[in-house]
């Protein structure tokens, strides 16, 4: 797969999906704060005392965040080349995927960043793991640049990982508290596929979901099990670990796009790229309807949350 077919699908999916009627049926939260010049980064400074929600919006090509749970907006990240999935730790630390590279990293509330981590190919999604800080970020072009790239503890070279055979793009990944990395994507057939690759390990183990997702969604443990996103059909399926057995599947009202979700407790932030959004609260695991929505996003895809230090 080369790196700039990606980037190009992607920007044709934005403006197909600009054309369609966004809906929600919950109620929309404000976005007051005034916004400066086009093109700079901005931010309350007072929101670093309290949780943030980021979400990356790839028609507008920046990180707008707000206050979390409430919904203001306080802040946006520009200057990317082409941006993706978000991921953060437990130190509050967000990394930004940019599919044009840079992995770049903010401080929770930082208006500039504070590390950038070299990449290449077209990387995606990412995670980091809770046990040694590495950070792992997925590949849509991994036929030449490895399926996965793992920075150790989030800074210098990465360990890239191959294996053709198996898994040929990635798209979204996350880890268990144990180290194991979860990741899913396409095999060199077009298919849906979800793999692990063991703490420690050095080869990915392919896990059967007895499923066809129509495309590969988000990837998170939500405390119990790895929630893997089914992008464009508004289901996420909570599958235990590398057994592949699917525990249940939930669906979210609306969610007709929603690509790389966050969960935090029991929420469920879905970017729901359709139509410029909205972002939707779900609870999780239930589903359902949303219980609160963020608009005024041109194409949201990614989302994750910093706790507040």
């Amino acid at each position: 797969m080369n790196g700039k077919l990606v980037f190009i699908g992607r920007v044709f999916a934005f403006v197909a999906g600009a054309a369609m009627a966004g809906c929600g049926g919950a109620a929309q939260l404000a976005s007051p704060n005034a916004i400066p010049a086009a093109g700079a980064s901005w931010g309350n400074p007072n929101a670093k005392a309290q949780s943030l929600l980021y979400i990356s919006d790839l028609g507008a090509n920046d990180v707008a965040y707000y206050t979390y749970p409430g919904g203001t907006l306080e802040g946006k990240l520009t200057g990317f080349g082409s941006v993706a999935g978000l991921c953060s730790d437990k130190a509050g630390d967000v990394w930004v995927v940019d599919e044009a590279g840079p992995v770049v990293m903010y401080k929770h509330g930082a208006t500039s960043p504070s590390r950038k981590l070299t990449t290449a190919g077209a990387p995606f999604g990412c995670a980091v793991d809770p046990l040694t800080g590495n950070l792992a970020v997925t590949n849509g072009s991994s036929y030449d640049y490895g399926v996965i790239s793992i920075y150790p503890k989030a800074n210098g070279s990465p360990k890239v990982y191959y294996d053709s055979s198996v898994i040929d793009a990635t798209y979204y990944c996350g880890y268990d508290p144990k180290g194991n990395l979860y990741i899913d994507g396409w095999n060199r057939s077009g298919q849906f596929i979800f793999v692990e690759l063991p703490k420690g390990g050095s080869k990915f183990a392919v896990t059967d979901l007895n499923l066809s997702p129509n495309n590969p969604g988000g990837v998170q443990w939500d405390g119990k099990y790895v929630a893997v996103g089914n992008r464009g059909s508004g289901k996420v399926y909570r599958v235990t670990g590398s057994t592949g057995k699917i525990a249940a599947t939930i669906a979210l009202n609306g969610a007709t796009n929603v690509q790389q979700f966050w969960i935090d407790g029991a929420t469920l932030i879905g970017p729901n790229a359709a139509g410029g959004g909205p972002v939707g609260y779900w609870k999780y695991p239930a589903g359902g309807s949303t219980t609160k929505t963020i608009s005024g996003l041109a194409y949201p895809i990614g989302a994750t949350v910093s706790a507040a230090q």
